[in-house]
C-alpha cells in the first residue's frame, strides 16, 4: 500500500506544530549547557530523502549531540561488523568477544548500572582501529560529516565539564573494576564518547543526517552514500530499542524510532520517507525537551507516519 501527501500539506503541518507549540513555557535548561543555550530557542527541521525540506523557527541554532551521538557510532560499527561477517572473521563485540549484538557474556547479563552511557563507550571501543585514538575518532567523525554532509562545531566548555565529571567521578576506574570488558584502552574510550558527545550540530544537520538514514545511507544533497543500505533496518531498530522507558514510551506515542540530546533536540525517522529533528532546550522532569517532543509528536500525529503502519508514505 501507498499512502501519498503532498508536500504543501507537508508544510502547513510543521508550521502549524511551531504556531501551537512556540509559546509553550515550563521546563528546566540543562546545567551542563545553561550558559550556552538560548532560553526560548525552538526549531523544527523536517528533511526528505529527496532533499527537500521544511524549516521552521531557530532551526539552524546548535546544539550538543549527548546520547545522539550514538547514531554515528551504531552506522560505523554496523558497517565494520558487517564487512567483518562477509569476510569470514565474525562481528566484534565491545565486549571483546566475537559474538556481536548475540554475546551473552557477564558484561551484557548483568547490565549494571556506570556513568555516561555503556551502550555508546562499548561501541566505541569496538570500533576499528584499535590502539589508536584518533584514526578511530577520525572514522566516526568522517561518519558524522558524511550523514549531516556539513561538518558539525563543538562545544570546548561541554568537553571540558564532562573531563571534570570524569575525573571527580572516577569514572574511568569505575569501568576497569565493571564486569563490561572493552575492547579498546578504558580512558581513551571514556574520553572519545564525551568529546562526540559535546560535538554540536543545528536541527538541520541533524535531519539531514537522518534523512540519510532513511534514504539507505544515500545523502540526498550529496547524493554519495555514507554507508552501506543493508544495515540501515540495523541503525533505525537501534533507535526504536535503546534507550529503554524514553524509547519505548516515544515509539507508542509516536510510532517514529528516535532518540534525545539532555541539550532539547530529538531526532524521528521514518525509513523511505525522511526524518524530523525539533529543538529547544527548556526539558520536562524526565530530560525531554518540551516543545520538540509536542511539535514531532504532532506532526507524526497530522501526517500518520508510523514506522508500524502498512502504507508507505510519499511526498508529491
Amino acid at each position: 500500500m501507498e499512502r501519498k501527501i503532498s508536500f504543501a500539506n507537508l508544510q502547513e503541518v510543521v508550521k502549524s506544530a511551531y504556531e501551537l507549540n512556540k509559546s509553550e513555557k515550563g521546563g528546566t535548561i540543562d546545567p551542563r549547557v545553561a550558559s550556552e543555550a538560548k532560553a526560548g530557542s525552538f526549531g523544527i527541521s523536517v528533511v526528505l530523502t529527496d532533499g527537500r525540506s521544511v524549516d521552521k523557527g531557530d532551526a539552524d541554532a546548535l546544539f550538543a549531540l549527548g546520547k545522539i551521538a550514538r547514531i554515528p557510532l551504531a552506522v560505523v560499527l554496523k558497517t565494520q561488523q558487517a564487512a567483518a561477517a562477509k569476510d569470514g572473521q565474525g562481528a566484534h563485540c565491545g565486549c571483546g568477544c566475537d559474538k556481536g549484538g548475540a554475546c551473552s557474556c557477564a558484561g551484557h547479563e548483568k547490565k549494571e548500572k556506570l556513568p555516561l552511557g555503556r551502550c555508546g563507550i562499548r561501541a566505541i571501543s569496538a570500533i576499528v582501529p584499535q590502539g589508536d585514538p584518533e584514526g578511530k575518532y577520525g572514522v566516526i567523525s568522517n561518519m558524522l560529516v558524511a550523514l549531516a554532509n556539513s561538518e558539525p562545531a563543538f562545544s570546548d566548555k561541554l568537553y571540558k565539564l564532562y573531563q571534570e565529571e570524569v575525573a571527580s567521578m572516577d569514572i574511568v576506574n569505575a569501568y576497569k573494576n565493571s564486569e563490561l570488558k572493552l575492547a579498546d584502552d578504558v580512558a581513551q574510550c571514556i574520553d572519545m564518547y564525551t568529546r562526540l558527545m559535546s560535538t554540536e550540530l543545528s536541527a538541520r544537520q541533524l535531519a539531514t543526517a537522518g534523512a540519510t538514514i532513511a534514504a539507505d545511507g544515500r545523502n540526498p544533497y550529496s547524493g554519495e552514500y555514507a554507508f552501506d543500505g543493508s544495515i540501515a533496518a540495523d541503525v533505525v531498530a537501534l533507535l526504536a530499542t535503546r534507550g529503554k522507558h524514553f524509547a519505548r514510551h516515544w515509539l507508542r506515542k509516536t510510532g517514529l524510532p528516535g532518540i534525545h540530546s539532555f541539550a532539547g533536540a530529538i531526532i524521528a525517522i521514518l525509513p523511505g520517507f525522511g526524518a524530523i529533528v525539533a529543538y529547544s532546550p527548556e526539558l520536562d522532569d524526565c530530560g525531554v525537551s518540551i516543545k520538540a517532543a509536542k511539535a514531532i509528536e504532532y506532526i507524526a500525529t497530522q501526517l500518520q507516519l508510523n514506522v508500524f503502519a502498512s502504507a508507505r508514505v510519499t511526498v508529491e
